[in-house]
């Protein structure tokens, strides 16, 4: 090995023991700060969640990232003038009919698509479309027969938890849409744009819609509903429908297994563990397919720097 360094098994990538940073990921007494698309992350692949959020890996601007920005925006305007008809919206009068409402959404839309990233302007004439068809899955299901008051849009919700192996974590997010159900009770509101919604066997204990109903459970809520109490969650998939309405995923207030311990509070403490013993490997999985980071994963190329 002294004539010939580089044979020393010492200096070979993958052979020595895994590395500890002198400073630790977060410092020891602060809660651990969680968001949902946080959470989401570490329970799918840890590996990912510390390249994109500890390492600086962003990844550029997306086609989908732009469709989903553009209905979300125009969402929120709709949604505020139900809170108060006053308010900016998309246009000063109400429109005779949601036929007329959508024109002048998609108005909007014009002034900005070209902007967007777009391979092919067939494509870009194509996701045009589905943004028509979003829009107004989401008028007719707003304004459909016995629907909840909303209460609040792109409200923030932020709550400090002391988790049942007594770690104590800070929730942190913004729900797109706040409603109150007949009980009086809150439920949170997700808009999504995925072609790909989750299956219906991982709505029960989806980490995102289980971390708001825990937020709003320990107080994140006051200032728009105090004492609220969570009415359940939902996905609502504006890329989809059934039977002709809204697809919407429903999460029920979660129950609490034999230990007394609920899903959001397992995943929870899970992520917290990982975050502050910085134990994060790749873990593969579908979410593999749509991964920047591929090419430095040691779960699907043997001997990297992160193996």
């Amino acid at each position: 090995a002294a004539w010939v360094p580089a044979a020393d098994p010492a200096s070979w990538w993958g052979t020595r023991a895994a590395s500890r940073s002198e400073e630790p990921l977060r410092a020891p007494g602060v809660p651990v700060a969680l968001s949902a698309s946080a959470l989401t992350s570490l329970a799918q692949c840890p590996a990912k969640w510390f390249l994109e959020s500890e390492a600086g890996g962003e990844q550029a601007s997306t086609q989908a990232q732009g469709f989903g920005n553009v209905v979300h925006a125009l969402a929120d305007r709709v949604s505020r003038t139900e809170l108060d008809p006053e308010a900016p919206g998309p246009t000063a009068d109400p429109p005779p009919d949601d036929a007329a409402l959508v024109e002048e959404l998609m108005a909007h839309v014009d002034e900005v698509w070209a902007q967007l990233p777009f391979r092919t302007p067939w494509s870009g004439g194509r996701e045009r479309d589905e943004v028509r068809k979003a829009l107004v899955r989401f008028l007719d299901f707003r304004a459909r027969a016995g629907a909840r008051t909303v209460v609040a849009t792109e409200h923030p919700v932020r709550a400090q938890v002391t988790l049942p192996d007594g770690q104590h974590v800070a929730l942190h997010g913004y729900a797109d849409r706040l409603e109150v159900d007949s009980d009086g009770r809150v439920v949170v509101i997700d808009l999504k744009t995925t072609k790909y919604p989750p299956g219906a066997d991982e709505i029960g204990h989806h980490p995102q819609l289980g971390l708001y109903q825990l937020a709003v459970e320990n107080g994140a809520l006051e200032d728009v509903v105090p004492g609220a109490e969570p009415g359940g969650a939902e996905l609502w998939q504006l890329r989809h429908d059934v039977r002709g309405t809204l697809k919407v995923q429903r999460q029920e207030p979660q129950e609490a297994d034999d230990a007394g311990v609920r899903p959001i509070e397992l995943q929870l403490m899970a992520a917290a563990t990982a975050v502050r013993d910085e134990v994060l490997p790749a873990r593969p999985g579908k979410h593999c397919d749509h991964c920047a980071f591929t090419v430095l994963c040691p779960a699907k190329n043997s001997g990297t720097v992160l193996s």
